[in-house]
C-alpha cells in the first residue's frame, strides 16, 4: 500500500471520521515514514486553522462601564431592626404567658378570655394549613416556615409533657398535635429535598427532546408534520432570574 492511500485514511482520523486503514496499520506507518508524519502534521495544524480563529480585537471600555453604572445603595437596616424589635416583643409575650403572667387575655373576663383564646388557636390552625400548603405548591418556601413551625413544635411539646406530667390536660388532646408535628417534618422532607434536587419554575421547563426551548418547528404547510408529535414550547425568562 502506497502512500497516498495511507493518506486518506490518515486524513479521515484527522477529522474525526472512521478511516478504512486500521489504526495500528496507520500507526507503523507513520513510525517508518517521515514525508507522512510531516504531511499528518500540516493538515492538522490546517484543520485547526479552518476551526479555531482569533477573537476580533475590541477596545477595553471597562473603566467607562464602571463610571457609567450608578454606585450600590448602602444596605437598609432599619426596616430589620424594627423587624427584630417586633419579633422580641412577641416572643416576650409569649414567654410571659407561659409563665403565667397577665399580658391582657383575661381582661374581660374568664368566658371572654376563653373564647378570645380558642379564636387565636383556630386562626394559627387555619395559618398553619395555608403555610403548609403553600410549601407544598412552592418547595422553596418549606426553608421559610420551617424556624417559626419548628420552634411551635418544639415549645408546644415541652408544655404538653408539663401538662401532662400534672394532668392539666387529657392524652387525647394532646395526642390532638400529632399532625402539626407530622406536617413540620414533612415540611423538613420536603426542603430536604428542594435542597438536593431543586426543579426549574414551569416557566423555564423545556420539552423532552426540544433542547432549544423553541417548541416544535412547524412544517411548510402549517400543518403537523407526519410521524412526529406536536410538542408545547414553554416561554423561557431571562438567565438572571435562573436558579443555578
Amino acid at each position: 500500500m502506497n502512500c497516498s492511500d495511507l493518506r486518506e485514511s490518515l486524513s479521515a482520523r484527522v477529522d474525526g471520521e472512521q478511516p478504512e486503514v486500521a489504526d495500528d496499520v496507520l500507526d507503523r506507518h507513520l513510525a517508518g515514514c517521515p514525508d507522512c508524519r510531516a504531511w499528518q502534521e500540516r493538515a492538522t495544524a490546517l484543520r485547526r486553522l479552518t476551526l479555531v480563529r482569533e477573537a476580533p480585537r475590541v477596545p477595553d471600555l471597562t473603566a467607562r462601564i464602571l463610571a457609567e453604572v450608578p454606585a450600590p445603595r448602602p444596605q437598609q437596616w432599619r426596616l430589620r431592626v424594627a423587624l427584630g424589635l417586633v419579633a422580641l416583643v412577641q416572643s416576650g409575650l409569649g414567654l410571659a404567658e407561659l409563665l403565667g403572667a397577665d399580658v391582657g387575655h383575661a381582661a374581660h373576663g374568664s368566658l371572654a378570655a376563653a373564647v378570645h383564646l380558642g379564636n387565636e388557636s383556630a386562626a394559627w390552625n387555619v395559618a398553619v394549613g395555608i403555610g403548609l400548603l403553600w410549601a407544598a405548591l412552592r418547595p422553596a418556601a418549606a426553608a421559610g416556615l420551617l424556624p417559626a413551625l419548628g420552634g411551635f413544635v418544639l415549645v408546644l411539646g415541652l408544655v404538653s409533657g408539663i401538662d401532662l406530667s400534672t394532668g392539666q390536660v387529657a392524652v387525647d388532646r394532646v395526642a390532638s398535635h400529632g399532625l402539626v408535628v407530622a406536617g413540620v417534618a414533612l415540611l423538613f422532607a420536603v426542603r430536604r429535598q428542594h435542597a438536593r434536587h431543586p426543579a426549574p419554575p414551569l416557566a423555564d421547563r423545556v420539552p423532552a427532546g426540544d433542547e432549544t426551548g423553541l417548541g416544535a418547528a412547524p412544517s411548510d404547510a402549517g400543518t403537523p408534520s407526519p410521524g412526529r408529535p406536536q410538542r408545547r414550547g414553554f416561554p423561557q425568562r431571562p438567565t438572571g432570574r435562573r436558579a443555578a
